[in-house]
């Protein structure tokens, strides 16, 4: 049997292989036809290498086939269009694929081999799921039209320039995530896989440092005090001159902005698609001068502000002195004022140009569903995220989520349940973007399953959850995949007050405990209404029984495993000097035990964290109440776990500046500082005097 790839090129025969990975040749933005061309053929090899691993036949490329053989065709309609629609149509003999542009016919090629079996869970070969060899291809039953529910951009926050990985692009591919953080080592790739490149964040807070220089000598804030917010209290002053926001009144500052983001645009940002604009991100105020609140409330200044940009921008288009267009991004957040909607019909010209916002829920309740009204936290944004709706003309909406914020980083943390209601949720709403910060690179573990059910509903979300997940444990676990459900069930049910435990904000536990000096309380931790005070270690310790419950059903799978392994007539033992071979022959021999191995570090790491965080508070608690020989003995529990956090490391530290760190467990898990602090003063009361009042700690006399 033959199988023949058409494209509707000449020389496609001998041609394909090499314009499918010419991306580095070309400017996506000028040369459209050559983009088009390197995406479709990649998509044609990447439909190719996956059909030969799987059927007997030879399968080639071709400007035109026969009446006799099977055949694929390839095309695309409208090559500038990005949001990754398609059409597959079955033929007599064959069926075409046609991109409603270049992504789509990517994603088009990915969804024909779905239908033939293969998943692609992580990124690398270790995460592809190769069906079983077919004896023909499975072909679709009619014409059909796909395109994706968030059709305004589906992707994640890529936080530190040093996160740049072909494989994680390609994984985003292959699942239908197309918004990306540019990189300029791999742009070239993410262009070819149609994605949209996106750039900025809180930009601000460094381009109007008040230390920073101007051309005439003097500092920002020596030469334009009055481009800084007023604050309430009427008086500016550098040490907080970032508190407020900026004063977007000031037309020369406003000027002066636009010019600076023309120099991003036209140098280092020249290949984005996105830019987000945000405000100073302090918490702070919005400024109070006379001619600012005649604008409106923070949104409406924010908005005021971002027309100002765009106005800027489209004169740089139409004279020549920028030549790509972006979408710009303002964030509905409380970090920069901004999470309410504004009062104000928004300018036309963003609404003509397509510049959208982001909400950020950055305190949002993962125990509850984001629509419940029973919970105060959600509720609260709930009611904001609506207003946005409630404006004429009303922007395009994109939903920024914190499934692994910089409070979450490598705590093994499910949202199933949370991710299963809530994007639909947001679709019904109006939402039509998504994006959450931020992606892991490496150890994924369990999270692998955040990332996949996330990557589908986000292109259809009506998707049959359950079947998902089913297939999903089955793939992913195997003979395991029935206790392997249970552990995650338990995990999730362990870390429900993800948010209450470890939000940013001061409600968090994490967060008093961040800013408790160590001493003797006057009063009671404050905690949150959902994790109140007299239930607090009770909730903690609660959790950490369903974590060692989890752990001892992994514990065991993994012994099973091994033994499994161990006498596995299959495995054979092969000398291979290539690193990528022995990689691959390492993965083939023991995926499932690595999968397994990966999940146990990160539940360890997470009950260690959840462990000292709920010893912090029953000291914390202890010591308020002055009960010594019970918060003696806690301090002995706290010591010894933070000596074995701080024994091990935990993965990969992305900086903002390329660079990277790996850090202690007990650095990561954001209690190190505390936990110095209260040592300090157990060691003064127990041990040691204190000689210097400032702080200096001398030993007098050791007990």
């Amino acid at each position: 049997m033959t199988i023949v790839i058409e494209l509707p090129f000449s020389s496609a025969d001998k041609s394909t292989v090499i314009w499918a990975n010419e991306e580095d040749k070309i400017d996506f933005m000028k040369e459209p036809a050559r983009a088009a061309r390197c995406t479709l053929s990649f998509a044609a090899v990447e439909l190719k290498d996956h059909l030969s691993k799987i059927i007997d036949a030879e399968i080639v490329f071709a400007s035109q086939s026969n009446g006799n053989d099977m055949r694929i065709k390839l095309d695309i309609q409208d090559s500038s269009s990005k949001n990754g629609a398609f059409i597959i149509e079955p033929l007599a003999n064959g069926l075409i694929i046609t991109g409603l542009g270049r992504a789509g016919v990517l994603y088009g090629t990915y969804e024909f081999l779905r239908i033939q079996g293969w998943r692609w869970l992580m990124p690398g070969p270790e995460g592809d799921c190769q069906p079983d060899k077919i004896s023909c291809l499975k072909m679709p039953a009619s014409r059909k039209t796909f395109s994706p529910s968030f059709d305004l951009g589906r992707g994640f926050v890529f936080e530190g320039i040093s996160k740049e990985s072909a494989s994680l692009w390609l994984w985003m591919a292959r699942n239908r995530m197309n918004i990306s953080g540019y990189r300029p080592a791999t742009g070239p790739l993410c262009e070819k896989l149609g994605m949209s490149p996106a750039i900025g964040g809180h930009i601000f807070a460094s381009i109007l440092h008040p230390d920073r220089v101007l051309p005439s000598g003097k500092s920002i804030w020596e030469e334009h005090q009055e481009w800084y917010g007023l604050p309430l209290s009427g008086v500016r002053e550098k040490a907080t001159a970032q508190n407020t926001q900026f004063c977007v009144s000031q037309d020369n500052l406003v000027q002066f902005l636009g010019n600076e983001l023309l120099l991003f645009l036209n140098g280092v940002w020249k290949n984005s698609d996105r830019v987000d604009v945000w405000g100073f991100d302090t918490w702070g105020a919005t400024c109070n001068c006379d001619k600012c609140k005649s604008i409106g409330n923070s949104s409406d200044q924010t908005v005021y502000l971002l027309s100002k940009l765009r106005d800027i921008i489209n004169r740089a288009l139409k004279n020549g002195s920028m030549e790509r267009d972006v979408r710009l991004v303002m964030c509905a957040y409380e970090g920069t004022a901004t999470i309410s909607a504004p009062e104000k019909p928004v300018p036309l010209n963003l609404i003509d140009a397509g510049d959208y916002i982001t909400f950020y829920p950055i305190k949002r309740c993962y125990s509850h569903n984001f629509n419940d009204p029973s919970c105060s936290w959600n509720s609260y944004y709930n009611e904001r995220l609506k207003s946005w709706f409630d404006i004429k003309p009303v922007m395009p909406v994109m939903m920024g989520e914190y499934y692994n914020v910089s409070k979450f980083e490598d705590l093994p943390l499910l949202f199933t349940k949370r991710i299963t209601s809530d994007l639909p949720t947001y679709y019904k709403t109006g939402v039509r973007g998504i994006t959450y910060m931020h992606l892991p690179l490496v150890n994924w573990g369990m999270r692998t399953l955040t990332q996949l059910l996330y990557a589908q509903l986000s292109w259809d979300v009506n998707s049959d959850v359950n079947a998902f997940l089913d297939e999903y444990f089955k793939l992913y676990y195997g003979p395991y995949s029935k206790d392997m459900r249970k552990v995650y069930e338990l995990l999730e049910e362990s870390w429900a007050y993800s948010s209450q435990w470890r939000a940013w904000g001061g409600d968090s536990v994490l967060s008093q405990l961040q800013a408790w000096d160590g001493r003797k309380p006057d009063k009671p931790l404050p905690c949150n209404d959902h994790v109140t005070y007299d239930k607090i270690v009770s909730s903690g310790r609660g959790s950490l029984s369903l974590m060692d419950k989890a752990l001892g059903i992994l514990n065991n799978i993994i012994k099973k495993e091994q033994v499994r392994a161990a006498t596995d007539d299959n495995d054979t033992l092969e000398l291979v000097m290539n690193p990528v071979m022995l990689r691959e022959l390492e993965m083939k021999n023991c995926k499932l035990g690595k999968r397994l191995s990966e999940d146990r570090r990160l539940m360890i790491y997470g009950a260690d964290t959840m462990r000292i965080m709920t010893e912090l508070v029953a000291f914390y608690d202890a010591l308020y109440r002055d009960e010594k020989d019970i918060y003696n003995k806690i301090w002995d529990d706290i010591e010894l776990i933070a000596d074995k956090m701080d024994s091990y490391y935990m993965p990969i530290t992305y900086e903002a500046l390329p660079g990277l760190d790996s850090r202690d467990a007990l650095t990561r898990s954001q209690v190190g500082d505390c936990i110095r602090r209260c040592r300090k003063y157990i060691l003064a009361d127990t041990c040691v005097k204190i000689q210097d009042i400032a702080g200096d700690l001398q030993t007098i006399e050791e007990c």
